[in-house]
């Protein structure tokens, strides 16, 4: 909120002399605003709607208009009517170049207020046609913005926000397939009073006004957390004097806010927020709505003036600036199948463990932590097959062959937060059936991440706590019970949670939260902790759940990256050395969201049947989308996970 604070601090500075910032250290330097002239339609009466869009095509210019009489009209330059679309229309957004079937459109979205109806519509350049493509459905509440939204992924969404606050996200393009759909992605509460929206595709910014607030931003990303962030207020925080009304983005990043009562219009630099550039129309009477098309040496606007109920158009001559191209180097993958999601909202799931099925590898199942109620086990498709009421259990790990006087069984551990224990399950071999064992007490105050490690019939776990202490404990077995005899005691400087033993090398690896991953013996000895990868601008804190991929016997670390929705993945046996990056993103084909927020992951490279040859990824998603939904885990094809890091190796 540095920003925030800054912009508002400088505001009230400069209220006590004047409104408008000093022009010399805007990003666009106005040389020369021309006359404020009408946007004139030949052969139409007055036209009177809400918003106007100047759009470029093939170096030819247009207007888009919305009307509350006569629907959507396109006009050249000139004011010739070239295409209609009956019906009563205030709100009004374009995209061009959206390539459906075979042919690349242009594609409208609107709302008519007397059918209480969001429409999609169609431009074909070629005959210059408007068209109705689709409706989508209507809400519960009036509608009071839309806008569109390019994602990265290449589909087309669209952000609807009501007269209740409430913004959902649907996509409509289906960008690998060139098809229609209508998808729900998301809903969340936004502004009260949202009076218009816009989105910058490049940065994946969603602009939302609210009138008597101001502006703010969000992100527009599916897997984004919910926040927001202030743009630019109203007095007395900031420059803006009574309400703030209309919202466009630039080519450049650049936003033009509009504001009634100022009579002209405020541009904003992409760059920052502290420079707010008050634009002059004289003219104009309240300009309700303004649009931007950046040219070369230019600003074309196009504005509705609400006191005269007139469109409106103006040229200012500007010396644009080029924004640089934003580039990544994570990798995109899909997961192929989900689990079921916990039964509330909330932060629930947390990290799983995959049990592999001896004599039916494709019978394995996956242990996942509901750290609100249980343990959950599912199948390999995701579907749930058991729920262990046992208490708030945060991570998980399990071991084979363990023998409990005459039986023999696969063994779970679970650190369990309601009674700050670990909590001891029995596998089945024959069919993955868990069963609660005990719990074993620790000292610790808020118990939190767990593995297992297993030496010949030794097997020990390790348990963290919030304040950074680790505690391994050796499973014993006497008196027909499992107890936990305390063996080794150690700390990171801070929170730690997710951690990973490598029982045949005998190393423990372990991640400090904002610091990084660290490495030491798994034996019970003194040896001291050595940090072998640092959170950085691409392996980004917090530092969360961690496995180890095995291929052609290397290993390779992968460990999830909250602070950007991502995993990174290091080659143990090359000096640690870190490989890239990828993330889980959305699979539209098998409605399946992207991964986020992850806490806990499991992997391992061992085929688990037919169509799992290279093993399997199980991630724990922290914000389930497509549509809301609560938590659940995805997961992904250890064959995906193989050719990336060939990739990475043959680099």
């Amino acid at each position: 909120m540095k920003s925030l604070y800054l912009f508002l601090l400088s505001s009230l500075l400069l209220s006590g002399c004047q409104t408008i910032p000093d022009q010399k250290k805007q990003a666009n330097t106005i040389a020369q605003v021309s006359k404020t002239l009408p946007i004139m339609v030949q052969n139409t009466n007055k036209v009177a709607g809400k918003t106007a869009i100047p759009i470029i095509h093939q170096q030819q210019q247009y207007w888009l208009l919305s009307s509350e009489s006569q629907g959507i009209l396109l006009t050249d330059n000139a004011g010739n009517l070239l295409a209609s679309f009956a019906g009563n229309m205030e709100t009004l957004d374009w995209r061009d170049n959206i390539r459906l079937g075979n042919k690349n459109v242009g594609l409208i979205v609107t709302h008519d207020t007397n059918a209480e109806r969001i429409l999609v519509l169609t431009l074909d350049w070629q005959t210059q046609q408007l068209s109705l493509l689709t409706t989508l459905p209507k809400t519960d509440a009036q509608i009071e913005a839309l806008c569109w939204y390019q994602m990265p992924q290449g589909h087309l969404s669209v952000f609807i926000a009501d007269t209740v606050g409430s913004i959902q996200q649907r996509i409509v393009v289906d960008g690998k397939h060139q098809t229609l759909v209508d998808v729900p992605v998301h809903e969340f509460i936004g502004a009260p009073q949202t009076k218009a929206c816009a989105v910058d595709d490049e940065t994946g910014a969603l602009y939302v006004v609210e009138e008597n607030i101001g502006l703010w931003r969000y992100s527009a990303e599916t897997e984004s957390e919910l926040a927001r962030e202030l743009v630019i207020a109203v007095a007395p925080f900031g420059p803006l004097e009574g309400e703030i009304t209309g919202v466009d983005v630039l080519a450049n990043g650049d936003i033009l806010v509009a504001a009634p009562e100022h009579q002209g219009v405020w541009m904003i630099k992409s760059e920052s927020n502290e420079n707010a550039t008050f634009i002059p129309l004289g003219h104009t009477q309240a300009p309700e709505s303004v649009r931007g098309l950046q040219q070369p040496s230019s600003l074309i606007l196009g504005i509705f003036d609400d006191e005269n109920g007139e469109y409106l158009q103006t040229n200012l001559k500007t010396t644009a600036h080029n924004r640089q191209k934003l580039n990544s180097d994570i990798i995109s993958i899909n997961a192929f199948a989900q689990t079921k999601p916990m039964e509330a909202f909330g932060d629930a799931a947390d990290d799983p463990a995959i049990w592999i099925n001896p004599l039916e590898p494709s019978q394995s199942r996956i242990l996942g932590t509901n750290k609100k109620q249980g343990m959950m086990v599912y199948d390999l498709h995701g579907n749930l097959l058991q729920k262990l009421d046992v208490g708030r259990v945060n991570n998980v790990d399990l071991r084979y062959g363990f023998e409990f006087g005459k039986q023999t069984f696969d063994l779970a551990a679970a650190s369990n937060r309601t009674t700050n224990s670990i909590s001891l399950f029995s596998i089945q071999q024959n069919s993955g059936e868990l069963s609660l064992l005990t719990d074993i007490k620790t000292d610790l105050a808020d118990v939190y991440g767990l593995c297992m490690y297993q030496q010949k019939n030794d097997y020990y776990v390790f348990v963290n706590d919030t304040d950074g202490r680790f505690q391994q404990y050796l499973l014993v077995t006497e008196n027909e019970q499992i107890t936990g005899k305390l063996v080794r005691e150690f700390k990171v400087p801070s929170q730690p949670e997710g951690c990973v033993a490598d029982d045949k090398n005998h190393q423990l690896y372990y991640g400090e939260e904002s610091t990084g991953i660290w490495q030491t013996s798994a034996q019970p000895t003194k040896q001291l902790g050595r940090l072998i990868a640092v959170t950085s601008d691409t392996f980004v804190a917090d530092v969360e759940g961690m496995g180890i991929y095995v291929m052609d016997d290397q290993r390779y670390l992968v460990a999830s990256s909250q602070g950007n929705n991502s995993f990174g993945v290091f080659a143990l046996d090359q000096d640690n050395r870190y490989l890239g990056s990828f993330q889980i993103d959305m699979n539209l084909d098998l409605m399946l969201d992207g991964v986020s927020e992850t806490d806990g992951l499991e992997i391992t490279s061992l085929s688990l049947g037919g169509t799992l040859p290279d093993g399997l990824l199980v991630v724990q998603d922290g914000r389930n989308r497509l549509p809301n939904a609560p938590q659940n885990f995805k997961l992904v094809d250890g064959k995906v996970i193989k050719r990336l890091i060939q990739k990475w190796l043959s680099q």
